[in-house]
């Protein structure tokens, strides 16, 4: 039997959700319209659920919440309020809300959110500490990965706009199509743009469309990205490569829910749910003047960081193991595992290239295994020598400087063996990297990598 403390100052909503509730007998509710006896009842008595209204006339359901974290961490609260606003539910979820529920809502949603809070809805389901789990796709064993996706399932079915953050390769699109996945827009298109694939003229008009005649080319009126997401999820990758002109018509989207085409006249009405990422620090780029205050107010509604691998080592195993599993399913090459010393030496890498470095690294492991376990010889010399060179070189530097080492190292060490590998073609090199070809030309003038294009090769 589930316990369930019902709070709400309004007699006839606490009727109605109590009987609503009590309609299923595993639940066993207990309704109390004076919010001052139920922080009484919470300090005396055990609930799994509690369920309070947001606004009450002398304490709140954020009062509420609060009380609840200290005698009672592990009970759900559910907060439900007629004067949802996304500022409340964001409060309200940063303080450890479970769910927030706007009314009017539905017996279905109510019975759903109850499920998920008790591990009924498999899509939720929690599992013990240490066990490998897989939410939509993402694979994570950690606890810093745990709290990345509670937060995500009490953030999705919201309609807050969520800024993803963390270096490149940790999987910032794969935890925006999460969001989107457990959103009530999952039927909807999701549409990902990458902010710095195109040049601003090009961008603009793939965002917001064009009409005929708009420029040179423009043969037939074009609906422009954001329309084609109409209902759905919009994912700005790498935001902070955005340009100013596109800063500003974005934030005008995001003010007045409309677009107009490029060349046109007339607004189109747009209901799109932004879900921005970045591999910068936006509140600097804001500080020294190239990213605008007020865009990244508004996108930063909801900030979710995700963790480098580095720091979160116990996701390498199931990262590695999954990786391969999935190769030996594809390719007719079966390979059992990993050999004592290659475990050690993956455990022990930085992976400046985080998720992606480690899903093209197992890829190059796998195909030049010659047995059926992948051993230490299999993987690049950089790897092999790894701990010994990092203890040697950079563990007397400081965090920041030793990070940068290590990444400039990587980088420069994976880019020219890809460019090796393609004979110096910057298209095939580019896709093999998971990169555009401006990002690409970008690396390569930061670390002066010296190469010879295909084209230009007689």
């Amino acid at each position: 039997m589930i316990n369930i403390l019902l709070i709400d100052d309004e007699k006839e909503m606490l009727i109605g959700l109590e009987k609503i509730i009590s309609s299923n007998h595993d639940y066993n509710v207990t309704p109390m319209q004076n919010p001052k006896i139920a922080l009484e009842m919470i300090k005396n008595n055990k609930y799994e659920i509690i369920i309070t209204d947001l606004k009450m006339n002398e304490i709140s359901g954020i009062d509420i919440l609060k009380s609840a974290k200290v005698n009672s961490p592990d009970t759900k609260i559910i907060m439900i309020s007629g004067y949802g606003t996304i500022e409340a539910s964001v409060e309200a979820i940063q303080l450890g809300a479970f769910d927030f529920i706007e009314k009017p809502f539905t017996s279905k949603k109510l019975f759903n959110c109850l499920e998920k809070a008790i591990g009924k809805n498999e899509k939720f389901k929690r599992r013990n500490d240490g066990e490998v789990i897989e939410t939509e796709g993402i694979i994570y064993r950690s606890k810093q990965m745990t709290e990345v996706i509670n937060i995500l399932e009490r953030i999705a079915p919201q309609m807050m706009n969520v800024l993803v953050s963390g270096e490149s390769g940790t999987g910032k699109e794969l935890i925006a199509r999460v969001i989107h996945k457990l959103s009530n827009r999952n039927d909807q298109p999701f549409v990902p743009v990458n902010c710095g694939a195109l040049p601003e003229n090009l961008f603009e008009s793939e965002l917001f469309g064009h009409e005929r005649g708009a420029f040179t080319g423009a043969v037939k009126t074009k609906p422009g990205l954001l329309e084609f997401a109409n209902q759905g999820t919009f994912f700005f990758d790498e935001i902070g490569d955005m340009s100013h002109p596109l800063q500003i018509k974005l934030l005008r989207m995001l003010e007045d829910r409309k677009i107009r085409r490029v060349g046109g006249q007339k607004e189109i009405s747009i209901d799109v749910r932004i879900v921005a990422a970045t591999n910068k620090d936006l509140e600097k780029e804001v500080e020294e003047g190239r990213f605008r205050k007020d865009l990244f107010y508004r996108l930063n509604t909801m900030q979710i960081v995700i963790p480098p691998l580095r720091d979160r080592v116990d996701d390498i195993m199931p990262l590695m193991e999954y990786y391969l599993r999935s190769l030996c399913e594809k390719e007719n090459k079966p390979i059992k595992n990993f050999s004592s010393e290659a475990k050690e030496l993956l455990k022990s890498y930085p992976w400046p290239g985080n998720v992606r470095e480690l899903q093209n690294l197992i890829g190059r492991a796998y195909y030049l295994c010659s047995s059926s376990v992948i051993q230490a010889g299999d993987l690049p010399k950089y790897i092999n020598k790894n701990t010994a060179h990092v203890l040697r070189d950079i563990i007397n530097l400081q965090y920041k400087d030793a990070k940068e080492q290590s990444i400039a190292e990587f980088e420069t060490n994976y880019l020219t063996y890809h460019l090796k590998k393609y004979k110096g073609n910057i298209s095939q090199t580019a896709a093999a990297c998971g990169l555009d070809r401006r990002s690409l030309h970008r690396l390569i003038s930061k670390y002066n990598i010296i190469y010879m294009e295909k084209d230009q090769e007689k």
